[in-house]
Parts: structure tokens; C-alpha cells; sequence
């Protein structure tokens, strides 16, 4: 959509290309799947499903309350000028923003438990004239987002950046980009990088006082749609008439038909891979739960994503760190570590309540070795874990390799022609 313009008048120029009363099942109640619902509502499509695993919708998103007090275990801030169309759906819901500006950003030694403040405003600035240049280059090419610089971009960031008259991709961003889940920087190529700094220094940062789960439910209860929550998918099969979805809910298995399916979000496929994964890896899902085609069976594999992970701890001994979010400067530019932290957060001034954001590799680095080495981090500065309160994994960021971007470039080329 057009930043541009307010949704009002967007979807005031569009019309549905199908039947009103076209059966729509959504598999997914994320921000995806929940935002193609908002849209084919206010397109006026009129039998729309969703279907959620889990027992509420917010997927990426999610909010818990912990003592009292509401914890982001995913996506949590919003630039206040990078997402329109969020602030926009916030306004519609009364969703109410709060600002972050005591959330301090640091680095924090293991070895000794100081922290250092980071420049950030410096750091993004020294990227901007860069970051300017590309946007100017791409803003007639009828393209979004990372399709609009793919072309453009597709290089690795530490190329890409010293091509460009940088000695090195600053602090600030590659730690903000590496501890939002995104990766490591040397792995990515610039569009990623682009796209992360373009939004990143477009404001001041807000994240939801009910938690970001709140908007989603609020979104979710406004739209006239049938919800299906702890309703997991098993297999889903497609034919000239239509979809057949069948599905596992409250340990009862049953069959759903509709005319259109939108995929939203983590959906189980065998193809691909996850980011960091060792060669030796297993692939987890054994059966396939979707059938493919040839096609969509080669643009899946090109795809990784990454296990990133939220585990949340009682820390006892860090009742003197203010409020902030610290990023473990051992850990954070060698991907060679991945298993260990790469930041802790402290929500709160008056808890004792610890979020530590971690990558997996679905392979010989999973849950209990990210929280074993998340406690180890904590006791280095100075803390003691009293307790392991929850712990998320989130299948994250699908994205791919600059060969990749080629490739799916090419795919578009030829889909423009065909359609």
C-alpha cells in the first residue's frame, strides 16, 4: 500500500475481483494472515476464515502478562513514521502507544557486566546519504520494499558497504539489525540492511502499552470472520474446485472446504532450510502437509528462516541496571556463536524480570542449550537466574541469499509475462 495515501482512500479505488461470497480460508493468524483478512473485509469479501494454532492470534507478535506486567516476546516497537498503516490500524482499534525514550540502548561485557551507551544517532547518520541515494534511485520503479532494491542491493552488506565508501556496516545498525532476529550482517545481502535502517531511523520509537498482541485481537474481533483458534492445519490439498483443509481442534480431526487459500506466517514445508543450520540437520517436519508444485517447490528452497529465540528469567543481582536493551558485544558479530545471547532486556525499572534474545539452528543448538548458555551470559554479569520462566521459539525472518534475489527476480520477470 502507499504510505501516502490514507487507507480510506486506497480502498475506496478497489473493487473485489471475485464473488463477494467467495469461500477465503486463511491459514495463519499473525500480522499477515490477520492483514489480508482486514483487507478482503473492507474489499467487502463476505465468507472469510482463519485459522490459528495457536489459542490466540498475534503470532510473531505475542504478549504475556508476568507479574502484573505486560512482556513483547516478539515484535514490540514501531518507528513512528515507518509504519503508517500499523498507526493507522491502532488509531481504528484505540490501541494506545507509549514512548520508549528511557529504554536506553547499550553494550555490555560478559567478562565484567559494564555497559556502555551507543551512538546511535551518529551511527545511522553516517549511513543516511547512502541509504537516501538508493530510495531515490528505486522511487519510480512501481516496486515495495526489498523487490523494489533487490537488483540493486542483492550484494552482501560488507561489500556492499565498502564498494560504497564505508569502511564497515556502523555498530549501531548491524547490532540493532542482528538483535531484532534478522541475522548476521556479513551473511546479508544490503537490501535487508537497507530496508531495516530505512524504517529504523524514521522517528521516535513506540511500542504498545497492552502489549502488540492487543492490537492484533482488537483487529481480529473487529472484522465479521469465523476464527478458528488451537486449530492446527494437517494437511492441506488443492484442485480445479478448490481447497481441502483438514484440520486438528480440541483432539477432533475434520475437513474445511474453500473456493481460495491465503499461506500466512510459519507454515510447515519440508523445503528449505533454517539460517546456520548444520549440514547434518534433519528435517523436522516429516510429512508433507501441503501438496506443491514444481514451481513453488523451487522457490521454497531457496528460502531460510531463522530459529530466534525470547527465554525470559527471574534474575536476582541486576536490580541496578536501568531499563534498556544490551547487546553482548562477544556474541554479536561472529555468527560462530550463535546458541549465545545476543542481548538481554530489562522491560521494567521495578522487576526483576530478564527477556535474553538468542539464534538455533534446529540442529545440535535448540531450546535447552540457548537457555543453558543464555543463564551462563547472566551469571558473567553479575545476575543469578531464580527461575525459567517461558521460552520462545520464534521461525523467523524468511529471507534469501543474494544468489537467491537473483533468482526470485527472475521468477517475477517471468510471472509478469505469464499472468
Amino acid at each position: 500500500m502507499d504510505p501516502a495515501r490514507s487507507i480510506e482512500d486506497q480502498f475506496s479505488k478497489l473493487h473485489p475481483c471475485l464473488p463477494v461470497n467467495t469461500r477465503i480460508g486463511i491459514v495463519g493468524g499473525g500480522p499477515s494472515g490477520l492483514s489480508a483478512a482486514y483487507a478482503l473485509c473492507r474489499l467487502g469479501y463476505k465468507d472469510i476464515t482463519l485459522l490459528e494454532k495457536r489459542r490466540t492470534v498475534g503470532g510473531m507478535c505475542e504478549s504475556v502478562e508476568i507479574e502484573g506486567k505486560v512482556y513483547d516476546l516478539g515484535g514490540q516497537v514501531l518507528a513512528a513514521s515507518s509504519a503508517p498503516v500499523i498507526f493507522q490500524l491502532a488509531k481504528e482499534t484505540g490501541s494506545e502507544l507509549e514512548e520508549m525514550d528511557s529504554h536506553k540502548l547499550a553494550v555490555i561485557e560478559c567478562s565484567s557486566g559494564k555497559y556502555q551507551d551507543i551512538n546511535v544517532a551518529d551511527d545511522y547518520v553516517s549511513v543516511m546519504s547512502l541509504t537516501l541515494d538508493i530510495q531515490e534511485k528505486v522511487k519510480n520503479s512501481d516496486r515495495i520494499g526489498i523487490h523494489a532494491i533487490s537488483e540493486l542491493a542483492s550484494d552482501l552488506s560488507p561489500e556492499y558497504i565498502e564498494r560504497h565508501g564505508l569502511k564497515f556496516v556502523p555498530k549501531s545498525v548491524a547490532y540493532g539489525y542482528t538483535a531484532s532476529g534478522y541475522g548476521f550482517v556479513q551473511d546479508m545481502p544490503y537490501a535487508y540492511l537497507h530496508e531495516f535502517t530505512r524504517t529504523s531511523m524514521a522517528g521516535k520509537i513506540r511500542r504498545f502499552k497492552g502489549g502488540y498482541t492487543s492490537l492484533w485481537q482488537k483487529i481480529a474481533e473487529s472484522l465479521p470472520l469465523k476464527l478458528h483458534c488451537n486449530t492446527e492445519v494437517l494437511a492441506l490439498r488443492r484442485n480445479s474446485e478448490g481447497v481441502t483443509v483438514t484440520v486438528k481442534n480440541s483432539d477432533e480431526v475434520h475437513a474445511m472446504e474453500f473456493d481460495k487459500i491465503i499461506i500466512s506466517g510459519n507454515f510447515p514445508l519440508k523445503y528449505g532450510r533454517t539460517y546456520w543450520s548444520p549440514p547434518s540437520a534433519c528435517i523436522e517436519q516429516e510429512t508433507e502437509v501441503m501438496d506443491v508444485s514444481d514451481l513453488e517447490r523451487e522457490l521454497f528452497s531457496k528460502v531460510e528462516t531463522n530459529d530466534y529465540y525470547t527465554t525470559v528469567f527471574k534474575v536476582k543481582g541486576l536490580e541496578d541496571m536501568p531499563v534498556g536493551f544490551y547487546y553482548f558485544t562477544e556474541f554479536m558479530e561472529d555468527p560462530g556463536t550463535i546458541g549465545n545471547p545476543v542481548a538481554l532486556q530489562k522491560f521494567y525499572a521495578d522487576t526483576d524480570i530478564f527477556l535474553l534474545w538468542s539464534y538455533g539452528n534446529s540442529g545440535d543448538i535448540k531450546g535447552p542449550t540457548v537457555t543453558k548458555l543464555a543463564i551462563k551470559a547472566v551469571e558473567a554479569v553479575g545476575g543469578k537466574v531464580q527461575n525459567v520462566i517461558l521460552q520462545r521459539r520464534f521461525k523467523y525472518f524468511p529471507h534469501v541469499s543474494s544468489q537467491g534475489i537473483s533468482i526470485f527476480n527472475g521468477f517475477s520477470i517471468l510471472f509478469s509475462f505469464t499472468k
